[in-house]
């Protein structure tokens, strides 16, 4: 039953790491009450960079590249109607590259979801360069597959790295939400910035100031207000925002990033940190826009 009318839209493509961003797409589709919608982007521009993907083979006419287009489409549909025959499901080719197709289906839909390369081979890097160039420039929240989400019986939380600014409320908000409907615990994490001189063992590690704890516990005040049935937990760990976040969210089912915004509390270094853990996450990925609150 489809009540939600903003899809859930997945990049689709063929390989692995799309396989897992329909599972994951398909869940959160069930989740929201909407429907999914499957979208193949290609285009003409066969390169990566200013490397010809093909190399010297002789580039395939559009006619052959969209029927293989729409043979993706047509698979990734069937296997979605196994994986779940409740949730309604739409497709879509683009005579566009994929990063243009992606970022015009996030202006209408409610999520983005990706899969993530794990390869070396050409193809695991281009689909590398979408969700990166996508989850940057999208509309809507982007999550890239990273890894399995950890089940809530092995105690998985949803992870939200929050950043002392203002547009940490969309953030927040996805956050939120996402732990209501998934009946999970939602732990927040702010991360302040390095002592240089314990980092150098010149000195132990002092503690993070008694404000930062504070502004963060009033941060949360209001949401846990507004979702009283979610468990809450925080934290105000010493640590760059990428290693900590990425220690944060080992074995936890989602960890939430925003974009760069402006700083609202100095002395913090979330910033833009949604690349760096792209790339070494081992759990999805939701990267938030400050506007999508």
């Amino acid at each position: 039953m489809t009540t939600n009318d903003s899809p859930v839209v997945v990049g689709v493509d063929g390989s692995p790491g799309a396989d897992a961003a329909l599972a994951w797409a398909l869940d959160e589709a069930r989740s929201r009450q909407a429907s999914a919608r499957l979208v193949y982007g290609f285009g003409r521009d066969l390169t990566y960079g200013s490397m010809a993907i093909y190399g010297n083979l002789a580039v395939p006419e559009l006619p052959h590249v969209k029927a293989i287009a729409r043979r993706q489409l047509a698979a990734a549909a069937t296997q979605a109607q196994t994986l779940a025959p409740d949730v309604v499901v739409t497709t879509h080719d683009y005579a566009d590259d994929a990063v243009a197709a992606l970022l015009e289906e996030s202006e209408h839909a409610s999520t983005v979801a990706l899969g993530s390369r794990h390869l070396g081979a050409i193809g695991s890097a281009v689909l590398g360069s979408v969700g990166a160039a996508v989850s940057a420039r999208a509309a809507c929240p982007v999550v890239v597959v990273r890894g399995p989400a950890a089940l809530p019986a092995e105690s998985a939380a949803v992870v939200v790295g929050v950043a002392a600014r203002e547009d940490s409320e969309a953030t927040l908000a996805y956050g939120f939400d996402f732990a209501r409907r998934r009946s999970l615990p939602l732990h927040a994490v702010l991360c302040w910035h390095l002592d240089l001189l314990a980092e150098m063992m010149w000195r132990s590690e002092p503690p993070a100031p008694a404000r930062v704890e504070t502004w963060l516990l009033e941060a949360l005040a209001g949401w846990r207000e507004k979702y009283p049935d979610v468990e809450v937990h925080s934290a105000v760990v010493r640590e760059h925002p990428v290693a900590g976040l990425i220690a944060a969210s080992n074995a936890q089912h989602l960890l939430v990033v925003g974009t760069r915004g402006r700083h609202a509390l100095a002395g913090t270094l979330l910033g833009s940190v949604s690349q760096g853990v792209l790339h070494h996450a081992t759990c999805p990925v939701a990267v938030v826009p400050s506007s999508a609150g």
